[in-house]
């Protein structure tokens, strides 16, 4: 220590020209170019009015090493150093200013345009937002002086702003305020309004929204996917889901092609069981904010476009906690058509070995939302099925986190469409599964003569959290009722509710019933006797049977019901 303070002494004691071409030739000497970039930096600081010439150098050739380093963010030193320390120095040096004449080293002559420096901003901006999330991702921690990713973007942002003339001291843009009030604080200076489209910003703050906005909208919808996926150890993720849907003066369809503009109001979001109340809200809010913020950045054909350059130059797109937010605002606008290509995007990017994975179980339990809410009952079946082959027993003895089973009562105005937040465990993915396709097979069941299957794989499901949906088979009884017959010979492999059981067994008893619940072989013994007495006493012997079997445990039944008739439904 003592002798380097000694030579760092006799260095200030140099005359400025000799520390300037002694530090020159220091840095010419180093291959390493982490080493020159360290000692070029220590020239910029005694020198900084050489920041237009070997700042701008030192810019260069990082940025070229980056491009041919595959390094991931969170290990690239040379994008670390670029970022955290060459572009701050460039972007708060007092002598370099846009639209004036600079010489290179090289000799050759360069005008400083604002474009040059939006690229430091994007540089920035990539490095803060692929780094804070990979320290999640990865578990690792990155030494940000103190700060956060984004308050480092917003000083880097302040900075360039200055040299740009944009004016932003004391707008409400920091992010030490709330999203909400900096998304105010956008709308104040963009004049922007969700009504007035296409929209355009005033000339002389354009970029400047635009870079705010995508700023805003990349921390927002990264601090709500966080939550959502990774909320702390030993919580499950959450996956957001719409419970139901209310149709009015039968405009269902209507009202699925209604974007989130024309009908924001009628649209409830109860993110209540994700953690405290207030952590719930920033939740909500991040959400909300980051949603206003893309539908700003696709506002007119400018900014849109530059959006996704951004975000293709980046990746972003691949990026999957970013398809998480851009499946949950498809859902939000209910545009589930959309939702269903992202989540099955996603999902057919999961490694076999990953899919029971909660985190990725979420995809497929979005999609047989989606799929029911949009009519495709066929394609709902399918991945429920699907996930509950990858969902595990239920344990009694695990702590379960729930989330809420029933919905706050009705705003006033009442919303038509309500979204929650299902806890990814399979004690609430399981009966979510189930509510769903019985809520889809009664569409088909009720309506289609034809479809005597559906009714049956109906009267299976209806076991589930017996008798919560007693009036559903009351219905199923009136049904058959009804048409006078019933076919289903699956009956006693899945039926073992002693309740549904006595019921059928009645029907059976009706002659003036065709009721078959036999399986083919029985079936044919019975025809070959050719009397209906005996029938009934076949009928007899296998629900005695069946009774015997009541009080075995439901769910592996279900699971096999799946596994074997999943093509069926």
């Amino acid at each position: 220590g003592g002798e380097q303070a000694l030579k760092s002494q006799m260095f200030k004691l140099l005359p400025k020209e000799s520390q300037l071409s002694t530090l020159q030739q220091v840095a010419g000497e180093y291959s390493d170019l982490l080493k020159k970039t360290e000692v070029l930096l220590v020239l910029l600081k005694i020198f900084p009015e050489k920041a237009p010439t070997v700042g701008l150098d030192l810019y260069d050739q990082l940025n070229q090493k980056i491009s041919s380093n595959s390094s991931t963010v969170i290990d690239d030193p040379y994008r670390n150093i670029l970022v955290t320390k060459v572009i701050e120095v460039l972007a708060g040096s007092q002598h370099i200013f846009i639209e004036r004449h600079i010489v290179r080293s090289s000799g050759s002559p360069m005008t400083l345009k604002t474009s040059h420096l939006c690229q430091w901003l994007e540089c920035a901006a990539s490095y803060y937002t692929s780094l804070t999330a990979q320290e999640v991702l990865h578990g690792k921690l990155h030494p940000c002086a103190g700060k956060t990713g984004w308050e480092h973007l917003h000083h880097l942002f302040i900075l360039v702003g200055d040299k740009c003339s944009w004016n932003l001291h004391h707008k409400q843009i920091g992010p030490s305020l709330p999203p909400k009030v900096r998304w105010v604080g956008l709308e104040k200076i963009s004049g922007y309004s969700s009504r007035s489209k296409p929209f355009e910003a005033p000339r002389g703050v354009a970029i400047a929204c635009f870079y705010i906005a995508v700023f805003l909208f990349f921390e927002t919808a990264w601090q709500y996917c966080s939550n959502m996926l990774w909320p702390g150890e030993g919580k499950p993720c959450w996956a957001m889901i719409e419970e139901r849907l209310v149709r009015q003066h039968g405009e269902e369809k209507a009202l699925k092609r209604r974007r989130l503009d024309d009908n924001a109001h009628q649209t409830y979001l109860n993110f209540q069981g994700c953690g405290s109340t207030a952590a719930s809200q920033k939740m909500v809010e991040c959400f909300l904010v980051a949603m206003e913020c893309w539908d700003f950045l696709q506002s007119n054909i400018t900014y849109r476009g530059e959006f996704t350059r951004l975000c293709q130059q980046w990746g972003a797109f691949e990026w999957a906690w970013l398809s998480t937010f851009r499946a949950d605002m498809s859902i939000h606008k209910a545009d589930h058509t959309l939702a269903v290509q992202i989540l099955q995007h996603e999902w057919h990017k999961v490694p076999e070995t990953e899919r029971s994975k909660p985190e990725y179980l979420k995809f497929l339990v979005q999609t047989v939302n989606c799929c029911a809410l949009y009519g495709d009952i066929k394609g709902a079946c399918k991945y429920a099925s699907e996930l509950i082959s990858f969902l595990p027993t239920a344990d009694k003895k695990t702590d379960i986190h729930t989330s809420p089973t029933s919905l706050p009562p009705h705003t006033n105005p009442p919303a038509i469409r309500q979204l929650r937040m299902l806890s990814c465990v399979s004690e609430e993915l399981l009966p979510f599964c189930i509510r769903m396709i019985i809520k889809t097979l009664q569409d088909v069941a009720f309506s289609d003569p034809s479809k005597e299957k559906a009714l049956g794989q109906l009267v299976v499901l209806l076991q589930y959290k017996w008798p919560k949906e007693e009036e559903t088979f009351a219905s199923v009884i009136t049904t058959i009722q009804k048409r006078r017959k019933f076919c289903f010979p699956e009956f006693f492999t899945y039926v073992i509710n002693i309740d549904i059981l006595e019921e059928m067994l009645f029907l059976a008893n009706c002659e003036s019933l065709d009721i078959t619940l036999l399986p083919q072989v029985e079936r044919s013994r019975t025809v070959t006797r050719g009397v209906n007495r005996g029938a009934r006493e076949d009928m007899k012997v296998a629900m005695e049977k069946q009774v015997s079997k009541c009080y075995l445990p439901l769910e592996p039944i279900l699971r096999d019901f799946f596994r074997n008739e999943q093509l069926c439904l």
